[in-house]
């Protein structure tokens, strides 16, 4: 079993609740780590990011997201721009006016920039064959338009003197490093669990291996320790981390085999229209955008989106107007996450754009609205949570108010497999999905402070639990990770609604392992290795000295395990004379204990069930 990262996972919360300097978080930039955003006071990588509006070197992508270099055989990829191939400055102008108009021509199933940048930059930068983009283009528009595509992405890669083009089949947008681990198993889907497992294992092995954390490799069983395993983790730039989960790719197309019949993709398969009579005042804000892409002019055409436009497809089916409504929701938060991710291409860069450019003085916790607002990428992956699109037999879509589904239009859901049937294809997709965007979007909030108005979301309930089938070692790092995070966001500490005292507690409640306790692992399971210890050294005391404050004590709270048996409980007591924590029995059971106070107050021996 667990028990080793379990034991230290519950040590080491109970070691960092209140305790921290107050330090500006490492946070989590996502994507690439080229830059890390932090934020007075210890916020836990809730800093607004970097502004977004420069940054013309391209970044150092590694070899492997990058198409290989000219004259290559790839098909999968189009030609770069080259100078002894470029277009006069007159052919350059119309191959560009003429494209944009093509591209936002309403064709059949809508426009092209319903679906991508205002102006194709994603199409251009992202190194898509002629033959594919022909090919799509010609599911919306007649033949010339489609040459006139071919020749309008040609020329945005020439205007941008992109010499040097993304991997349409190995490009994940926001994947920390740009890379990700590999299943050993050849010839494995992304979705198989036999490949996910085998990405778990090699993400536990760089813990240990190569990050040589003390968390993962040894045991914490003093103060010492666990303040050393307290900052190797405060200290690991999420950004550059690699790991086992991919991301998605920006685009799927089953026309290069049945594993990319899938929605597991940025881009949405409804686009995004201007509402009737708003057509101009939409296309203002895409023409101020691309004059000048600054964070402002992107947050103007983001907050537009909700203000101008609307789905451009007809939700109606069996009757009811708003059959695919759902879908239509779920599309238009890929969409907006995809108007944020194409700004960070334009610049060259993994930071993400400062979500309060455009108002003075905002901060995470005034403006927690605008921010949850502005990072879209949670909730995208909140909509198939709630609304997967199937369910399993014993819960099925809407035999019941608390078993909606999100049901696709026939020409959308035909872009997914069937295989091994109709029903299990959809709830893969939906679980992987959600291990992506969700693990996406903690990348850059690790404490989870601003991804929604939800408190199953704040306390990470979401998270473990598309996580907890196939990657033990991601998810048991994510919990310590969040732990730490969460006691280090010391600008949340007086915070409304239920972030009050983040800052000052490892977590709000219970983090419980019991779904774990339920599924030993079979001895030859390599992934034990670094998490089992006896049970004769189970049991760990760590007296603790700290500073004494002044001032009353507060109230005395009896907390209960929620993970079963009080035994193995991590329990705290703290009056700011000595803080002991104690475990016992076989394992750390379910408990860092709710609200157990830093440095003030006393956290009792949990009463028997």
């Amino acid at each position: 079993m667990r028990f080793g990262w379990m034991i230290s996972a519950c040590l080491l919360a109970a070691m960092s609740m209140g305790c921290g300097d107050g330090a500006s978080s490492s946070g989590g930039n996502g994507g690439g780590g080229a830059s890390t955003s932090s934020s007075a006071g210890g916020s836990g990588g809730t800093g607004a990011g970097g502004s977004g509006a420069g940054g013309t070197t391209p970044l150092a992508y590694p070899e492997s997201v990058l198409c290989p270099v000219e004259p290559h055989a790839d098909a999968r990829c189009g030609p770069a721009y080259h100078p002894d191939k470029a277009l006069d400055a007159d052919a350059l102008a119309k191959a560009l006016d003429e494209g944009l108009a093509a591209f936002r021509y309403h064709g059949k199933g809508g426009a092209c920039v319903g679906c991508h940048a205002p102006d194709g930059y994603d199409l251009a930068r992202v190194g898509y064959a002629d033959a594919d983009i022909h090919r799509r283009a010609l599911g919306h528009v007649d033949e010339a338009r489609a040459d006139m595509l071919v020749t309008y992405v040609h020329a945005l890669r020439q205007k941008y003197q992109m010499t040097r083009l993304l991997h349409p089949a190995r490009y994940r947008p926001e994947q920390p490093g740009f890379d990700t681990f590999e299943a050993t198993t050849p010839g494995l889907e992304v979705t198989d669990p036999k490949a996910q497992e085998e990405r778990d294992l090699a993400f536990m092995q760089s813990l240990t291996d190569q990050h040589k954390l003390l968390w993962a490799t040894g045991k914490i069983d003093s103060l010492a320790k666990a303040k050393q395993a307290y900052d190797e983790l405060r200290a690991v730039d999420l950004g550059s981390l690699r790991l086992g989960i991919p991301f998605d790719h920006l685009s799927e197309d089953g026309w290069h085999g049945d594993a990319h019949l899938s929605v597991f993709e940025w881009y949405p398969g409804i686009p995004t229209a201007a509402t009737a009579g708003n057509e101009d005042a939409w296309n203002k804000l895409m023409d101020a955008y691309l004059a000048n892409p600054t964070d402002n002019a992107l947050w103007a055409m983001f907050d537009g989106i909700d203000d101008l436009t609307k789905c451009d497809a007809d939700l109606s089916a069996q009757g009811d107007p708003n059959f695919y409504g759902r879908a239509c929701e779920w599309m238009r938060l890929k969409y907006k996450s995809l108007q944020v991710v194409q700004h960070m291409m334009r610049h060259e860069t993994v930071t993400y754009p400062d979500v309060f450019s455009d108002i003075p003085g905002g901060n995470p916790v005034a403006n927690l609205d605008v921010m949850i607002h502005r990072y879209p990428i949670w909730e995208a992956g909140d909509v198939l949570r709630i609304a997967p699109l199937q369910r399993p037999p014993q819960t099925a879509c809407f035999t019941g108010n608390n078993h909606p589904c999100t049901l696709l239009p026939p020409d959308i859901d035909a872009t997914i497999h069937q295989n091994p049937s109709y029903e299990e294809a959809r709830i893969k997709q939906s679980e992987v999905f959600q291990q992506s965007w969700f693990v996406m979007s903690w990348a850059r909030d690790p404490a989870l402070l601003h991804e929604s108005t939800n408190f199953a979301t704040f306390i990470g309930d979401y998270l473990e639990s598309v996580m907890l089938a196939r990657y033990d070692a991601h998810h048991a790092f994510v919990v310590a990770k969040t732990a730490v995070e969460k006691s280090a966001a010391i600008a949340f500490r007086d915070a409304d609604g239920f972030r009050n005292g983040t800052g000052k507690i490892a977590s709000v409640r219970t983090f419980s392992f019991k779904q774990l306790r339920k599924q030993p692992e079979p001895a030859t399971e390599q992934r034990s290795a670094s998490r089992d210890v006896r049970p004769d050294v189970i049991e760990f005391r760590a007296n603790v000295d700290l500073p004494r404050r002044r001032g009353p004590r507060a109230e005395q709270r009896n907390l209960r395990s929620r993970g079963g048996s009080s035994r193995g409980a991590v329990h705290a007591n703290m009056d700011c004379g000595a803080r002991r924590s104690r475990g016992s029995g076989d394992q750390c059971g379910g408990a860092v204990h709710r609200a157990a106070r830093a440095c003030r107050g006393r956290a009792t021996k949990p009463a028997k069930p």
